[in-house]
């Protein structure tokens, strides 16, 4: 055991800075398992495998020994921009942009002991929260804040112990430690620009913006599942917000024109990640397991993206998102005692108002479309999984289109972020001691 915790901590550490991105709307993430990918992460109320730690902590009452899992969801994005074109921004109308192809990978890694028939423990690492976006330099759009470049990265890590009090009811909880990083890229002006605004004869008059904090915070999570009867069993699990606290975050401005650095301070923010609540019911019926159930997010957490100069200037770029939830349905299908067929649907509500959309997260309704199977080798599972994920247009027609030299604004940056989806592939190896 000392051996595998050692090289989970190992896997933490890399972790940290292997993380980029997921595509949970708002910036939440729920692809932490393959399993759970495969069913459209419908697996609160059933728990078989590691990946219990995170989707309901109460679950790892039912794995026995030593159990570990390790696994990663790569994601592959894509979206476009069609402007309403503007004379001052040298843009026709239906004029594209496209953001840059990436492939932004989200490792997971749980480790599980069950002391006795009571008693189990564990410890996970997951990124709860991430967002990874990156749109051409000198696209429209690249006045508002972070526009160009935008990564989100978080990874928490979670002990918990879980307990049945009843031989009906599991009861799971614990801490999570959690690691935020951010970094915020757009254009500014240093000179009054002369219309049009194109790369070409406006590069003098810009400079590049860069934002960059970090931070270490905590927060808690817990769960239960309770039995029903015979194959029904309710699950729920919450985890709580987390609000970082940045004191030394970093500034600097860099001339496009020679790469001189213009300016360099710091600022002080503050970023909460929202509290989430997850719900299912599971049943079960040998060869069948299907599961049904929601996740509430409490986004209007999520107020204003602010940050506070230290020569006592500001950037205030409000948000107000609402709370939302997103409904997903799984079935898994056990062919034989080695190969198990899954598939799932979720339905993600946009927490976004029209007012505050931006281009950091312009993401509407999402509807994600979920296959997976799992391959049982004696004491060795492979699990993989394929979510495609398609999500609703938009319209920007919002003040944080303006684009401002000083105090006035001189245009407003109008068009649709349409054309977005992205394929999501995960995998994941699990082992039974």
């Amino acid at each position: 055991m000392k051996n595998f915790f050692v090289l989970f901590l190992i896997f933490v550490i890399s972790l940290l800075g292997f993380l980029r991105c997921a595509f949970g709307n708002g910036f939440d993430i729920y692809e932490q398992s393959a399993k759970a990918v495969g069913m459209a992460g419908a697996i609160i109320a059933q728990a078989d495998d590691p990946s219990a730690i995170f989707f309901n902590p109460a679950g790892i009452t039912h794995l026995d020994g030593t159990q570990v899992s390790m696994g990663a969801c790569l994601v592959m994005p894509t979206m476009q921009f069609k402007s309403n074109g503007n004379v001052l921004m040298g843009t026709y109308p239906g004029e594209t942009a496209k953001i840059k192809d990436h492939t932004w990978a989200i490792p997971n890694a749980y480790v599980t002991h069950k002391i006795n028939d009571k008693v189990s423990v564990g410890i996970g690492a997951f990124a709860h929260f991430g967002l990874g976006v990156e749109w051409p330099h000198y696209w429209e759009g690249r006045f508002t804040p972070g526009t160009t470049k935008t990564i989100l990265k978080t990874t928490s890590i979670s002990p918990v112990i879980a307990f049945k009090p009843l031989e009906d009811l599991s009861i799971g909880l614990g801490p999570y430690i959690q690691y935020f990083d951010i970094q915020l890229n757009n254009l500014v002006f240093i000179a009054p620009p002369t219309p049009p605004i194109t790369p070409n004869n406006n590069r003098a008059q810009t400079a590049d913006a860069n934002l960059t904090a970090n931070n270490w915070d905590w927060g808690w999570q817990a769960g239960f599942q309770l039995n029903i009867m015979e194959g029904l069993t309710f699950g729920a699990a919450y985890l709580s917000e987390v609000r970082h606290k940045i004191n030394d975050g970093d500034q600097k401005i860099t001339s496009l024109a020679n790469g001189a650095v213009i300016l360099k301070q710091g600022f002080s923010g503050e970023f909460t990640l929202p509290a989430t609540l997850r719900l299912g019911l599971a049943w079960q019926k040998d060869p069948w397991t299907v599961e049904a159930g929601g996740q509430w997010t409490e986004w209007t957490s999520y107020k204003t993206l602010q940050a506070i100069f230290e020569n006592g200037t500001s950037l205030t770029s409000p948000k107000n998102w609402h709370n939302a939830w997103l409904w997903r349905i799984g079935a898994q299908y056990r062919v034989n005692k080695y190969l198990d067929l899954r598939a799932g649907f979720f339905y993600d509500e946009t927490p976004i108002p029209s007012s505050t959309m931006d281009p950091l997260v312009p993401s509407g309704d999402r509807m994600g479309y979920c296959g997976g199977l799992g391959i049982h080798l004696d004491r060795l599972t492979f699990d993989v999984a394929y979510n495609f994920i398609q999500d609703e247009s938009r319209a920007w027609n919002n003040p944080s289109g303006d684009v401002k030299v000083g105090p006035g604004t001189i245009t407003r940056v109008t068009g649709k972020f349409e054309k977005a989806y992205a394929h999501i592939f995960a995998v994941n190896v699990t082992y039974r001691f």
